[in-house]
């Protein structure tokens, strides 16, 4: 290969040509190496002066964060971090806040000239995650009183800090415990191992054979195995030819006990009952069966005693002698009258009475104690109709002030409950029950074994004392009366409610106040101590059960409170004496966050009163009511007062040493038959 070639091809087909080169001299590259430290030292010089500027015209922000590690970014201009604190310049800055296991946090900040500005930000924990195993059964979680899940699945989210956990399932005892839960998304797991809530017992009859009904559900026949949910029941055995027998068991979980044989009584005659007019209401024995027409099974080889009664008519009384048999009676019940009282305004106004008009001058009435109507009108007023019972025994005022035309227009007042008031100037208000649920769901949070279901019928109408029993009432009839103190906290001022009182002295105290008015007493006594009641009295006595928990549960449109304050929990301001934070030092277990001011019993109507306008009904001192402590039956009843006797009574209500879900409930029943410290009653009577 020549030269040219060489010079004109490269080895790929490429042409290269030669090219002259010089190399640049000393004096050059010195010049070209000054220009560019110049320019650096420019730079250097007008970034020096730009954080002069900055740092000279910045102002300090300092943040404060919990917990102390979290990370915290600006944005919307620079920022200088030195330690807790950040140079600013004047502005508006969005800051962030993270932290594992916290809810981030975002601030808009306005950094204004002023000096030492200081931002605090306290980062909220996660909620924590917890497992809930339980053995033998899956189990029904409850965190605060609130359905949250159930066990054995997957982690329920709870948030950080204190809360109350309960732990139920059906048949078994419920569990209840105070859990801290250390939030920031961490795993936290509890093992339960629930305890059977049953106990067994043989059951058995003479003659055998006989049908068990346990709370009114069919149980097999006897002799039987039964197994009873802990707490009370009612258990009823049936055999054709025979009176029914009935049986109370306080069931324990885990005990197994034989009970002895129940003897049935022979029930060989049957008694077809009728009254004039119909629907009075019957007692054979002292129990109430119902309203006529009515028929009844009774044994013959015995004397029995009949009370039929009704509103408006005098009661009647029949007593059955041993050997009597099968047969067909009719009672006729004579009619009451009471007195009334008219004051009309104007008084030339037309009154008619049933439709027939009364002379100007009648005002003073004598009428049966029927519903009558009540019609006052004139000529440029606006009517009125009313209707009205006269009350033997009391004496009733209606007033009747007609409004002219012109002003009709303007609402009426609505008209005030009736009242009564005591010898010892108690008051009480006419209540109007109606028909209602009482007990509770088997799903409802807190609920206890004996709150089971029952329809209530509710037709006498009866007066109920506005406020609870006070100790100087009650010194009235006990001077001896002391109420005593707890853990250094007097009861016996003369306005708290009466408590450290038994149920037998509060049904004393009744007859005693029916005795100084002259009524007939309620409670029957021999020796000194209740043997039973007359339903038929309309002397003062304790309110029945259902009476109690109409009036505490029921509100106007129909529907049942789960508390006296509404639905939920916990419970508003002042809406009531409940254990709270005033009482922490003395009691157990409080209401969190709530504060009534009255550490143990508050003077009485010291919290606003119901739609009724009764106070403390619930809260302050728990409250006896007349009725001996069973299971209640889930059959339909009607006004029902219970059995005659029988060793434990019914407590209603809460008091001032309840906090926890289930006693706060309406539907919470207590027993006893002892005085307690935050055991009071109130008085209450029959209208008719």
């Amino acid at each position: 290969m020549n030269a040219n070639n060489r010079n004109t091809r490269a080895h790929d087909g490429e042409s290269i040509a030669p090219v002259s080169y010089t190399p640049p001299s000393p004096q050059r590259a010195t010049r070209t190496r000054l220009r560019t430290d110049w320019i650096a030292l420019g730079v250097s010089l007008l970034v020096l002066v730009a954080l002069a500027w900055f740092v000279l015209a910045a102002k300090i922000l300092e943040v404060r964060v919990e917990p102390a590690d979290a990370r915290i970014s600006v944005s919307g201009g620079l920022a200088v971090p030195f330690g807790a604190r950040i140079l600013l310049r004047p502005g508006n800055y969005t800051l962030e806040a993270s932290a594992p296991g916290y809810v981030g946090a975002r601030r808009e900040l306005a950094v204004d000239t002023s000096a030492g500005q200081r931002i605090d930000i306290e980062l909220a924990r996660l909620p924590g995650r917890l497992a809930v195993h339980t053995a033998p059964v899956t189990a029904r979680v409850l965190v605060d009183g609130v359905a949250t899940g159930d066990s054995n699945g997957e982690p329920i989210p709870v948030e950080a800090g204190e809360h109350r956990l309960r732990i139920e399932a059906e048949r078994y005892l419920a569990q209840e415990q105070t859990l801290s839960i250390t939030g920031k998304d961490e795993l936290q797991t509890l093992e339960a191992t629930l305890a059977p809530g049953w106990g067994t017992y043989g059951i058995d009859s003479q003659p055998a054979g006989a049908r068990i009904l346990v709370d009114d559900a069919d149980s097999g026949t006897t002799p039987a195995q039964l197994e009873l949910l802990a707490g009370a029941h009612h258990l009823r055995l049936s055999l054709d030819g025979h009176r029914d027998g009935v049986l109370m068991i306080d069931a324990v979980a885990g005990e197994q006990r034989t009970l002895e044989p129940l003897l049935l009584e022979r029930a060989d005659a049957r008694l077809r009952i009728t009254t004039r007019p119909d629907g009075a209401s019957l007692t054979l024995d002292g129990v109430f069966q119902g309203r006529t027409p009515l028929e009844l099974a009774i044994d013959s080889s015995r004397a029995h005693e009949l009370i039929a009664f009704k509103a408006g008519y005098e009661r009647v009384v029949r007593t059955l002698t041993a050997g009597s048999g099968s047969q067909d009676i009719t009672l006729t019940l004579p009619a009451l009258s009471g007195e009334v009282q008219l004051a009309i305004e104007p008084a030339d106004a037309e009154v008619l009475l049933d439709a027939r008009a009364l002379a100007r001058e009648t005002r003073a009435l004598t009428l049966p104690g029927v519903e009558h109507t009540l019609r006052v009108q004139r000529s440029g007023y606006q009517s009125r109709e009313l209707r009205f019972t006269p009350r033997p025994g009391f004496a009733q005022r209606i007033e009747v002030k007609l409004v002219p035309v012109a002003a009709a227009t303007k609402p009426a007042a609505a008209p005030r409950s009736e009242r009564i008031t005591t010898s010892e100037g108690q008051q009480l208000v006419l209540l109007h029950p109606q028909s209602f649920t009482m007990g509770s769901s088997r799903r409802e949070p807190g609920r206890r074994a004996n709150e089971a279901l029952r329809e209530i019928r509710l037709q006498r109408p009866f007066f109920l004392g506005v406020k609870e029993v006070g100790n100087a009432e009650f010194r009235h009839f006990r001077s001896a009366h002391a109420a005593g103190d707890f853990k250094g906290h007097a009861l016996g001022d003369g306005d708290l409610p009466a408590v450290n009182v038994s149920w037998e002295d509060a049904a004393l105290y009744c007859n005693w106040l029916s005795e100084k008015e002259k009524l007939p007493p309620f409670y029957r006594v021999q020796n000194g101590h209740v043997s039973g009641f007359d339903p038929a009295s309309r002397g003062y006595r304790l309110p029945s059960e259902a009476e109690w928990a109409w009036t505490a549960s029921v509100i106007g449109d129909g529907s049942v409170r789960r508390f006296g304050w509404g639905q939920e929990l916990p419970p508003p301001a002042r809406a009531g004496n409940f254990a709270d934070r005033s009482g922490a030092t003395v009691l157990g277990e409080t209401i969190a966050g709530y504060d009534d001011g009255f550490p143990v019993a508050a003077p009485r109507g010291s919290f606003a009163p119901d739609r009724h306008g009764i106070f403390d009904l619930d809260g302050n001192a728990a409250e006896w009511v007349h009725d001996v402590y069973e299971p209640l039956p889930t059959a339909t009843a009607s006004d029902p007062l219970g059995p005659q006797t029988g060793e434990l009574h019914v407590i209603r209500g809460a008091s001032w040493r309840h906090g926890d879900l289930t006693s706060l409930r309406l539907a919470f029943r207590d027993y006893g038959k002892d005085p307690r410290p935050d055991l009071g009653f109130r008085i209450a009577r029959y209208a008719e």
